[in-house]
């Protein structure tokens, strides 16, 4: 099922990009990345640029270009989000495979490891057309993301001691 496929490699991109900011200093942010797949085989993109915004344009816009030849795609980038408290750290991957209509969408709220300790909080929200799903649905893409999750080698087996669990 398509859904499934985007779902998974959003989880490895996830991972990856969890990874790379694990231990990323102050001031320092991951470069949004992509990781596109065609034929069972998997590439990773960066999209590096002059502001975090354009990278982020660049890696969209790369990936629409491209869209027609892959079977999948997820990009991820770190940004902030409104939070009760002001604004937290999040880590956002979109991602899509053949036969789904639109990009289904993650975002995992994070502390960095510039405020003394990289942490990972609460599950992941599942957003779809700009809204939060939540109940049995969410519950099923957050469970199918964590298979995706431990298909990354560095990344997989230290998640749970993120989440401080």
């Amino acid at each position: 099922m398509a859904l499934d496929v985007a779902v998974l490699l959003a989880g490895f991109v996830l991972a990856h990009a969890a990874w790379s900011v694990s231990d990323l200093p102050k001031g320092e942010l991951l470069v949004p990345l992509a990781v596109v797949e065609k034929n069972g085989q998997r590439h990773l993109l960066r999209f590096q640029a002059g502001t975090q915004d354009q990278a982020i344009a660049d890696g969209k816009a790369a990936l629409a270009t491209r869209q027609p030849e892959l079977d999948a795609w997820a990009l991820g980038r770190e940004g902030l989000m409104p939070d009760g408290h002001g604004k937290v750290d999040v880590l956002t991957v979109e991602a899509w495979a053949k036969g789904m209509a639109r990009p289904i969408t993650f975002v995992q709220r994070f502390t960095p490891a510039s405020s003394g300790a990289f942490r990972l909080l609460g599950d992941p929200i599942v957003v779809v057309d700009g809204k939060a799903v939540e109940g049995a649905e969410a519950t099923k893409a957050v469970k199918t993301l964590h298979d995706g999750i431990r298909q990354h080698t560095k990344a997989g087996p230290l998640w749970q001691g993120w989440r401080g669990q």
